[in-house]
């Protein structure tokens, strides 16, 4: 602000482009403001990629790159300037050195757009006159447009606009067709979790990444295969796949078609063909890039990845071989023959990541890595799961008996060979990168809580997908009935307005836990629909929360304290919690509601059931012991 103060400014032209489709690319020849007033456009800014759906300021330095891109109708100003700082001393020029402030990028998304709007609407009218007097007025605005921006950001009320990660995720992706690619390192990259991830990636481009990305590697497949250059098994390895086996059953999945069956099908047609312009591959500077050098002959780098993959577990390649041998002596006889319909006792479903996958009409020997509390709520005791999750999902306990679900590891490291050993003939994640690895045992469902609006939503799901429907019926009719019952047993004790908060204590820090997260949020705010204290609301709509919690300081810990008040003590089973909370009055006279952590971390819908009926215990009581 301090450069901005002492600026001399020179308008140079303003442009405005209202309610148009848009796609636009070029190189800026002046610092630029551009102020998408309405719409839905993509910006890219020197390969920063902005998805715009509202009232957003960019700010862009002279021989960057501007791109445009809006298929339905956009509004925007552009307002192109020149900038003088006016030296007084050393310390400015310093200054401006190191902050190039007419250069410098950066966005503000302003609480108060409307006064923006108008100011700029006066400008371009003004300017478009032509009169010197009308554009001494301009550069008069435009010093109040700048202070406008400065004072929303400097106040905290405008925002930054968040870079489009989602699409950032698709160009990466398209960027590393040919290198090793995950969900959780394009998750790290993007510093989002990976249930984040896929769902703004679903929800843009209709499938997750790691569909999105087989289905790119498969096309670059076709392209090689149809250069007559490389052999299946390079073709496999250098784009990522595990081995030619694996890569033959994906591309006959996606095209009906052996990657043999399809060189021969369409090479023949291909070499009757001109190589035009309008007919030969089109390829983006990078895809150009990557095929030139696989062209080229990296086959060190293809030997390393062969060498990699003979290290991969002897159970599982057996497996593969096998599988592999058995599609061999019948390939060339599948080839003649169109595709097997499936039969009566299998069904294609999308799953959450948005894969189409191939399960039993009705799962028997089932195993997941994560979602015993959804598998039990529907009747049925699952074969095997990570069973250290059900030291903190208590609740389920009371559902299977003892050594009915097999261990098969830890979340994150589960034993295949364990697996393997179960025979499942379903088997559901939450991981899509555990996916390619569980699908060589068992049909792989990737199942994600927050793609269900509710808990209900979340059973009815999943019943769909074991074949469980009047399961998921009958549950989500005694769900509703017995949550009914719960909230009259709260509604009939508590007075109107009454808030809550549940506390998490940790060593560092407390934490106030999220109204649809762990340790009992979802079964107090979502379920029971109980009323957050004013604080913890206020963390709730302008904060995202952190594995489901919001963490605070013990020195604040009393600004959220609620008309009723949970604690789950997971560091201090000593008692010896800091003073600042100790000291609180609503501790010295014994108000505060235990909750055990191994009841309460879960929060899948069976456990929120039984958290939700003894939460309605626990302050029904509490009510009517103070009202004593």
């Amino acid at each position: 602000m301090l450069l901005w103060q002492n600026t001399f400014l020179q308008v140079k032209h303003i442009e405005y482009i209202n309610k148009a489709e848009v796609r636009i690319s070029k190189v800026l020849t002046s610092s630029t403001f551009l102020i998408v007033t309405a719409g839905d456009a993509q910006v890219v800014i020197d390969e920063q990629p902005y998805h715009v759906q509202r009232f957003t300021i960019f700010h862009i330095g002279k021989s960057q790159c501007l791109q445009i891109t809006a298929q339905h109708r956009v509004s925007y100003f552009l307002i192109g300037y020149k900038g003088s700082v006016m030296y007084r001393d050393a310390f400015l020029q310093h200054l401006q050195i190191q902050y190039q402030p007419f250069q410098t990028c950066f966005s503000c998304v302003p609480a108060n757009p409307i006064i923006i709007h108008n100011i700029l609407q006066d400008m371009y009218s003004k300017w478009n006159s032509g009169s010197i007097q009308e554009h001494l007025s301009v550069k008069a605005s435009m010093y109040e447009f700048i202070y406008l921006i400065f004072h929303e950001m400097a106040d905290g009320q405008g925002t930054p606009h968040e870079v489009d990660k989602a699409e950032v995720a698709h160009l990466y992706i398209k960027q590393h067709l040919h290198q090793p690619l995950s969900v959780q390192t394009l998750a790290d990259m993007l510093h989002i979790s990976t249930r984040h991830l896929l769902r703004i990636f679903k929800a843009r481009f209709g499938v997750g990444p790691q569909i999105y990305l087989q289905q790119m590697r498969i096309e670059q497949a076709k392209k090689y295969l149809l250069t007559h250059h490389y052999g299946i098994k390079e073709i496999a390895i250098s784009l990522g796949f595990e081995d030619e086996y694996y890569f033959s059953r994906a591309f006959k999945k996606a095209t009906n078609m052996a990657p043999s069956s399809f060189r021969l099908k369409y090479a023949s047609s291909m070499s009757e063909i001109a190589i035009t312009n309008e007919n030969r591959f089109q390829y983006n500077k990078n895809q150009l890039a990557q095929a030139k050098r696989f062209e080229n002959g990296e086959n060190e780098f293809m030997r390393q990845k062969m060498i990699q993959h003979i290290k991969i577990s002897f159970l599982l390649s057996l497996l593969v071989l096998l599988a592999a041998c058995n599609e061999d002596t019948s390939q060339t006889k599948e080839e003649q023959q169109t595709p097997t319909p499936l039969t009566p006792e299998t069904r294609i479903v999308m799953d959450d990541s948005g894969r189409k996958v191939e399960i039993p009409m009705r799962a028997e020997r089932i195993v997941t890595d994560w979602y015993l509390g959804q598998i039990l709520a529907l009747d049925i005791v699952p074969v095997g799961g990570v069973t250290a999750n059900l030291d903190y999902a208590a609740f389920l306990k009371q559902h299977y008996k003892n050594g009915e679900i097999t261990n098969i590891g830890t979340d994150g490291k589960v034993s295949l060979e364990k697996v393997l050993e179960l025979k499942p003939d379903l088997i559901i994640t939450w991981n899509p990168e555990d996916v390619e690895k569980f699908e060589k045992i068992a049909p792989t469902l990737v199942f994600a809580e927050d793609a269900h609006p509710s808990a209900t939503e979340e059973i009815k799901a999943m019943g769909n997908f074991l074949g469980r429907q009047d399961e998921a019926e009958t549950f989500t009719k005694e769900f509703e009935d017995r949550i009914a019952k719960a909230k009259q047993k709260i509604n009939d004790v508590i007075p109107d307005g009454a808030t809550f908060t549940i506390f998490e204590m940790f060593q560092k820090n407390a934490s106030v836990v999220g109204n649809s997260g762990v340790s009992g949020g979802r079964a107090l705010y979502q379920i029971l629909e109980m009323k957050p204290q004013g604080k913890v609301q206020e963390l709730y709509d302008s904060k995202e929360a952190s594995g489901g919690r919001y963490e605070i300081s013990y020195e604040v810990v009393g600004d959220f304290v609620g008309d009723y008040n949970f604690m789950i003590n997971f560091f201090y089973k000593d008692k010896k919690l800091p003073a600042t909370w100790v000291n609180l009055n609503i501790v010295k006279n014994n108000q505060i509601l235990e909750l055990p952590s191994e009841f309460y971390f879960a929060s899948d819908p069976l456990s929120g059931l039984h958290q939700a009926e003894e939460l309605a215990d626990k302050i029904a009581n509490f009510t009517k012991a103070q009202q004593q």
